[in-house]
């Protein structure tokens, strides 16, 4: 039970930029194990309502792989990953960080049938409108969706 109460969140923000958008953002860093994906993925709930349902689900689903990702490859049991959600009027913005050696991303990543997994880049692929791996220290893999502004909060 300590361990699932490890998640920090400063939660979710409005906050007005001078009047050209409203911005919401989301900040956590979740302990590394088996329950970090669960908990990013529920942090979500909050953005219920600010958020188109079909939206959301995607960005669940893209959540759950890239934490489960620097799950699998990136962390020990000890560290921390870092969740960063920004919600724009006309985008959506996540950034999922690690202390991992990084890695090149393929152009067109394909899952590994060879080994029954793979799929978190394949998806995140498919799914957004742009997304890159940032290396300074740590990895950061970020992706960003378009919102309809007839969606937008």
């Amino acid at each position: 039970m300590a361990q699932q109460a490890e998640a920090r969140s400063s939660g979710w923000s409005p906050v007005d930029l001078g009047g050209h958008e409203v911005v919401g953002r989301l900040h956590m860093r979740i302990k590394a194990g088996p329950q970090a994906a669960g908990e990013g993925r529920h942090a979500l709930d909050r953005l219920e309502g600010s958020v188109d349902h079909a939206q959301l689900a995607e960005l669940r689903l893209l959540v759950t792989e890239l934490l489960t990702n620097s799950v699998r490859h990136a962390t020990g049991d000890d560290d921390w990953i870092g969740l960063d959600v920004e919600i724009y009027a006309n985008a959506m913005r996540v950034v999922v960080t690690d202390k991992g050696p990084g890695f090149r991303p393929e152009p067109n990543p394909q899952p590994q049938l060879d080994r029954g997994g793979g799929w978190g880049l394949c998806l995140v692929d498919a799914l957004a409108d742009r997304w890159g791996v940032h290396q300074d220290g740590e990895t950061s893999v970020w992706f960003e969706v378009d919102r309809g502004f007839a969606s937008a909060a």
